[in-house]
Parts: C-alpha cells; structure tokens; sequence
C-alpha cells in the first residue's frame, strides 16, 4: 500500500513539476540574438544634456526608460517605438542637483523578448575635474549658466551673463571617452548663436573621418534651434561657426558642427573667401600649439537683412563675423599664452587675412560687449591676464 501511494506521489509531483516548468516558460522573455539596446555613453556628469541611443532590432520595437529608484521623470526619449535598426535616438537628461548620482534602464522591447542598458549621472561633487589639454573629458551635452561655466574652467569661455541667450554645450563620445565639443549663447530672437567656444588642436583635427554633411536640427533645442536642410533663402550659404574641418576625430563630432545652432547665414564670397582663409589660419597655428581655445560669433546688433531657414523661420543675417583666440603652448618661446582677435564685416573681401583685420582681445571686447576668457585670470594671475589681453596681435611673430 505505501509502495503504490508513493508512486502515486511520485507520479503528483512529476506532473506539478512539469506544469510549473510549462508555467515559466510561457512567463519568461527570452533575449532574442537579433536585439540590442546600446548608449554611446554610459556615464555623464551633473549637468542637463543629451546622449545617443543606438536600437538593433530584426522587427518592430518599443523603447522605454526606468529608474532604479522611482519613476524616471527626469530623463525623456525622442523616439520611443519603431521598426528594425535605429541609430541616434535622442535621450534627454535633466541637471542633477542632489547630493547623490542616480540610474536609469534603457529597455528595449519587440513583445516576446527585451534587451536594456544603463545610464549613471553624477551629482554636481562627482563631476570630474577638467584639465587644461583640452584632450580630457568634459561636461556631458546639455544647457549650462555662470555657476557651471566657474566650475568647469574651460579656458575658452567668455562670461555668460547675458539674460537674452540660453548657453548649450555638446559633448562627444570616442574610444569610451568623453570630450567636450563647443559649448554655444543661443539667440532664439535672432536663431542663430551670438558665439561658439570650443578647444582646438592636433588631437580634434587629426583625420579619421571625412565631413559627414549631416544637418540637422540641434538635439537641444529640436524645431526651435535653425532648420540647415537644403540651404537658406537668398544667396546666403550654411556658414559654420565651429568649422567641421576641425573636428574630424571621429564621426559624433563631425557630425555635431551640422546642428543648426552651429550655423549662421553667410554670403557665399565672405564665407568661402576670407573667412575660409581664416579659419584655415586657426587651425594651422592650432596644430602647432598645445591648445588654442577659440571663440567663433557674430554680431546681429543693428541688422536691418532677414533670412530664412528651410522650414520657413525668419533668421537675421549678422553684420559681421569675429574670432578671439588664446594660445596655450608650453614649449614655445614667445612665452606658453598669446592671445589674438579677428574682426571682419560681413561682406565680400578682395584682399586676404592680414594683420589689418586683427586686434586685441580688448578691442574686439569693446566692439561685441562680451568678456572672452573669464577663467584666464585664475590660472595665470589678473596682471598676465591683462597684459595678454591687451597686447596687439599685429606686434607677434606667433601669429605671423
């Protein structure tokens, strides 16, 4: 009797055990070999920003996003269902301003099977520290004011104090490595940057990739920022602020210089005349150098002309162009800092850039009302700073 009920037991306990396999199996979701989910950065700093996502999927898909700890509110995707592959998906991230780093999950789901990653942000203490090379890694994209612009020290930053602009800064990713690109003052008024900051040297220009040609709106700003495609009305070119030629490091950050913030709308003879001969004067005393931090803007003060982008929106056409420099070389002998400006109306040039366009940084201050290289003092002490700033460019050989 005991033998048989023990088979029968056996038997009970066979089957539930089979029912609750059956059970898991139809629960469980399986990663399909065909998905992946992937950022091209894993951890960003305290700073608002933006990070790409990249979808590999063989059918169609939703994407969706949670936090470890409550609900993901402070992050948003631009995309978030869609069918096969799908680079450069947008993921906005607000500041984080507590005293903590917080998570998020990436997920990736095609309704049988889901795949995630994750993304870190640090709090404003876990920022790493920014180095003077120009080569390390910086804030990730995203919006930034004063306070931030005191604790990065970038050296290519002038004073954002201006209530009329909104200030943006874009980052890259390469080799898993973060890098600041150009950091920008945003006029929606007038749709196009008052200025574009950003470091230049061997290590941006250095050629791995060709120009990439891909206009788009900035991320940032989506449809408010300038729409680039196709060209501006009127015999007004795309003209880039931040040149692409000068960052051909890898393809992120090439193709960050097609974002409509970076443009402004350029005559064809200025923008591939003079102007082209500058910015091919930048980047040659760039390379020699260990870092040369450029400011790139225009002046929109008292433009009467008005063109518009290929979506149709009203953008005024600057009166003149202008660049300011600081050169960082440790080796050299004109002394490691020099400091130049160039100032050019916006019109056709029959002759080449020379010493009669350039002048000191303080001049080109007076004539923009901006202050160029705020953080120069702390490192090099108020009385360098000074005299750097007020030196004539036209009197150095470093430039010449």
């Amino acid at each position: 009797m005991m033998t048989r009920l023990s088979h029968m037991m056996q038997k009970v306990a066979a089957a539930v055990a089979a029912c609750c396999l059956l059970l898991l199996s139809s629960c469980e979701k399986p990663v399909g070999e065909t998905m992946s989910v992937e950022l091209r950065k894993t951890v960003v700093n305290s700073p608002a920003g933006q990070v790409f996502v990249s979808v590999k999927c063989s059918g169609t898909w939703t994407l969706s996003l949670a936090a470890d700890n409550g609900a993901a509110d402070w992050a948003s995707l631009n995309v978030t269902s869609g069918e096969g592959d799908r680079n450069n998906i947008i993921l906005t991230y607000q500041a984080n301003t507590g005293n903590s780093s917080r998570q998020l999950r990436v997920i990736l789901d095609n309704g049988s099977s889901w795949v995630e990653c994750s993304l870190k942000q640090y709090s404003p203490d876990q920022d790493p520290d920014d180095d003077d090379s120009g080569n390390g890694s910086g804030s990730g994209s995203g919006s930034s004011g004063s306070t931030a612009t005191a604790k990065t020290g970038w050296m290519e930053l002038p004073a954002m104090d201006n209530d009329a602009l909104d200030y943006y800064s874009h980052s890259f990713s390469m080799n898993g490595k973060t890098y600041r690109n150009y950091t920008f003052g945003w006029s929606q008024s007038d749709l196009v940057a008052h200025w574009v900051a950003y470091p230049l040297c061997s290590f941006y220009t250095n050629k791995t990739v060709s120009r990439t040609d891909a206009w788009a709106y900035d991320p940032l700003l989506g449809k408010y920022s300038s729409a680039p495609f196709g060209g501006y009305g009127g015999s007004y070119a795309r003209g880039h602020q931040l040149p692409s030629a000068d960052r051909l490091c890898c393809y992120e950050a090439n193709a960050q210089t097609f974002y409509g913030t970076n443009m402004t709308p350029q005559l064809n003879a200025h923008n591939e005349g003079i102007w082209q001969q500058l910015e091919s004067k930048v980047r040659n005393i760039a390379e020699k150098s260990d870092t040369t931090y450029v400011v790139t803007g225009v002046i929109t003060k008292g433009s009467t002309k008005t063109t518009v982008d290929s979506d149709g929106k009203s953008m005024t056409v600057p009166t003149a162009y202008f660049k300011a420099l600081l050169r960082y070389s440790k080796s050299s002998t004109l002394g490691q800092w020099n400091a130049a400006a160039f100032y050019l109306e916006h019109r056709s040039y029959s002759e080449s850039i020379g010493k009669q366009h350039s002048m000191s940084i303080d001049e080109l201050e007076k004539i923009t009302g901006l202050d160029f290289f705020v953080n120069l003092p702390a490192k090099i002490g108020a009385d360098q700073a000074a005299q750097l700033e007020a030196a004539d460019p036209a009197d150095s050989a470093m430039w010449w």
